[in-house]
């Protein structure tokens, strides 16, 4: 009997390994149901999970995105689109990014919202960098956020540029070209959404940018 029960045991802990992602899934969707993003947060995807591999892996990839980018937002200030500069703020911007990014191996109908959520999360990022590394980054990321076709792709692009054209970020011909192409983004959002506060603020921001440049003229 001791070698059928062994044999019973080996394959009991085989199918619970298989249902691992399942399982985490099921436990991650009721924590998040009541609340508990930051116990999604500090806990890692299962080992069984490598990028890319299965809906449920992909979908826990994107959950802990999503709770990483809630919490960090979740300490903005009034009126602010990212949080600050802290530790705290920066590694739940880098779990979000992280995440997200082991979201998108796959391809489904997670695909574009993790896409979306890495854009976010690294903005924020780059937007508390000292403005000569901002610049860099953001034409990183602007050439990253290309396939974004929508209206919150032109958004986040424009909001990018800006950062590229804060004072020091460059010289002054440059951060000039920086606000033309945030204004063009702005108007591009506007095009598909002709009423979101954020994009006309985005184009506002720009038109006020190219003010404070000496000979900028949009």
């Amino acid at each position: 009997m001791i070698r059928p029960i062994a044999l019973a045991l080996v394959a009991l802990a085989a199918c619970s390994a298989l249902d691992a992602p399942v399982a985490q899934l099921e436990r991650w969707q009721k924590q998040r149901e009541a609340g508990a993003l930051a116990a999604i947060a500090e806990e890692p995807v299962v080992r069984d999970c490598a990028p890319g591999k299965g809906e449920a892996c992909q979908r826990l990839h994107l959950m802990r995105a999503e709770a990483c980018l809630s919490l960090a937002l979740a300490d903005r200030a009034p009126g602010a689109a990212c949080p600050g500069a802290g530790a705290r703020e920066a590694g739940l911007l880098s779990c979000a990014a992280s995440a997200a990014q082991a979201a998108e191996q796959s391809a489904g109908e997670v695909l574009l919202p993790a896409r979306k959520l890495r854009a976010q999360a690294r903005l924020c990022a780059i937007e508390n960098l000292p403005p000569a590394m901002a610049a860099r980054a953001a034409r990183e990321f602007i050439a990253e956020a290309a396939p974004l076709a929508d209206a919150e792709g032109a958004l986040l692009r424009g909001r990018a540029l800006l950062a590229a054209a804060r004072p020091s970020a460059g010289p002054e011909a440059t951060r000039c070209a920086a606000t033309r192409d945030a204004l063009a983004e702005a108007r591009r959002g506007l095009a598909q959404k002709p009423d979101d506060p954020a994009i006309k603020r985005l184009a506002d921001d720009a038109a006020l940018r190219a003010t404070r440049i000496t000979d900028c003229r949009l």
